[in-house]
């Protein structure tokens, strides 16, 4: 009788462990979609900032009306903003982040040259190579992963994976230049 009941409480232990262990997998599942569907937003409100307001002609022309700077300002918060998002991914891609504040930095020049009436040409050169290089290198790293999250999550967090590799490489080139 007694061994009767060291087996059902076996067997319910077991159960119990192997329920936690389902429960405690699908947690963990969701939370890299979760992490996944950040990386992907935050890939592609890039291109979309980038591609919409990247710009460096309308940043003249809004830097020469009277509350330009304060536009601008708000343009160079989000670039930050998404530079931060970056450095919170692997080693290889959080370069973006570098790049991003980079630009972030070029924009706050601009502003600089603009005020004092001064030749930005060099300026707009600037922020134009550095624009096409992420549009293109994101455009890439987009493509990889596509629509799905934990595809993202890996591509995003495993510093082997294709995504990592292409930006390494990509940024090596980048650098040279």
């Amino acid at each position: 009788m007694k061994s009767k009941k060291i087996i059902y409480i076996n067997i319910a232990l077991i159960a119990l462990l192997f329920f936690i262990n389902i429960y405690q997998y699908n947690r963990i599942t969701e939370f890299e979609s979760q992490l996944g569907y950040n990386f992907q937003r935050t890939v592609r409100d890039s291109l979309f900032l980038l591609e919409n307001d990247g710009d460096p002609n309308i940043w003249i022309k809004i830097l020469k009306e009277e509350e330009g700077e304060i536009t601008l300002a708000s343009h160079i918060g989000e670039i930050t903003r998404l530079s931060r998002q970056y450095y919170m991914m692997n080693g290889k891609i959080s370069v973006i982040g570098d790049i991003l504040n980079s630009l972030a930095d070029d924009y706050h020049q601009l502003a600089i040259t603009v005020k004092k009436e001064s030749d930005y040409a060099k300026n707009q050169e600037e922020i134009n190579l550095k624009i096409n290089f992420l549009i293109t290198l994101l455009n890439k790293a987009d493509s990889i992963s596509g629509e799905n999250e934990k595809q993202y999550y890996k591509e995003f967090t495993d510093s082997e994976s294709k995504t990592s590799k292409l930006i390494w490489r990509e940024y090596k080139k980048y650098e040279k230049k």
